[in-house]
C-alpha cells in the first residue's frame, strides 16, 4: 500500500508499507469508571433526600440534580479526552522509517529511521494475550530507553515482523552501497546481537555505578 496521510511528508522515493492506529477499545476502562461514577451520582440523587433529616430533605430536588451534573462533568470530560487522544494517534511504517502522529489541538510527528533501529520488542498484558493486542517498542543505537512506541495495536505480531524485515532489507541495501552485502538472516541476527551487547553493557555500567 502507498496511501500517504495528509500529515506525513515523505521523500520522493519513500513508500508507505503499513499504517494503523491504537485500538479504540482502549477507551473502555475510562468509560466504565465514568459510567459507574455517574450511576452512583444518580443513585445519590434518588436516595439522598430519603436518607437525610427532614429539614434537609426539603431542599429542591433540582439542587441535588445540578450538584450531581457538576460532579459528573469531569467523568464525561475524561471519556471524551481519552477518545480524542486515541482517535488522533496514527502510526505509519515506510521502507525508510517509522512515524507516529499524535495531538488533538496541535499535531506532533515523531520519526525513527530504520537505519537507526537497534532493537524492537513486543509487550502484551494479560488481556493483550487474551484478545491479541500489544505495544511495539522501538529503540535506537545510543538511546537509553524506548524512542518510539506503537501502542495498543490489534494483531501486532505481523507488524513487528514487517518492521524487522524492513530493517534487514535496509541493512542489505546499505551494505550493498558500501560494497559488503549481507543477507536478511545475517542482518536480523546482527540486530539481535547489537541489542544483547547494549543490554550487557548497561548491566555492567549499573553494576559499576552501584559500587
Amino acid at each position: 500500500m502507498d496511501t500517504r496521510p495528509d500529515w506525513l511528508s515523505l521523500d520522493s522515493d519513500e513508500t508507505v508499507v503499513w499504517s494503523g492506529a491504537p485500538r479504540i477499545r482502549r477507551v473502555l476502562p475510562t468509560a466504565a469508571v465514568a459510567a459507574l461514577w455517574i450511576a452512583l451520582l444518580a443513585l445519590g440523587v434518588s436516595l439522598g433526600p430519603q436518607s437525610v433529616p427532614v429539614p434537609a430533605s426539603a431542599l429542591p430536588g433540582t439542587l441535588l440534580a445540578v450538584g450531581a451534573v457538576l460532579l459528573a462533568l469531569p467523568a464525561v470530560a475524561a471519556v471524551v479526552g481519552s477518545y480524542l487522544r486515541t482517535t488522533h494517534v496514527e502510526y505509519v511504517l515506510t521502507d525508510r522509517g517509522l512515524y507516529r502522529k499524535a495531538g488533538v489541538v496541535s499535531t506532533r510527528v515523531s520519526r525513527v529511521d530504520l537505519s537507526a533501529v537497534e532493537r524492537t520488542s513486543l509487550s502484551k498484558g494479560v488481556w493483550g494475550n487474551v484478545f491479541d493486542y500489544g505495544t511495539i517498542s522501538i529503540s535506537t543505537a545510543g538511546s537509553d530507553g524506548v524512542d518510539l512506541r506503537f501502542t495498543d495495536l490489534d494483531d501486532p505480531n505481523p507488524v513487528r515482523t514487517e518492521i524487522r524485515r524492513l530493517i534487514g532489507a535496509d541493512r542489505i541495501r546499505r551494505g550493498a552501497d558500501a560494497g559488503a552485502p549481507i543477507d536478511a538472516a545475517t542482518a536480523d541476527a546482527l540486530l539481535d546481537e547489537f541489542g544483547a551487547l547494549r543490554a550487557a553493557a548497561a548491566r555492567v555500567d549499573r553494576a559499576v555505578s552501584e559500587r
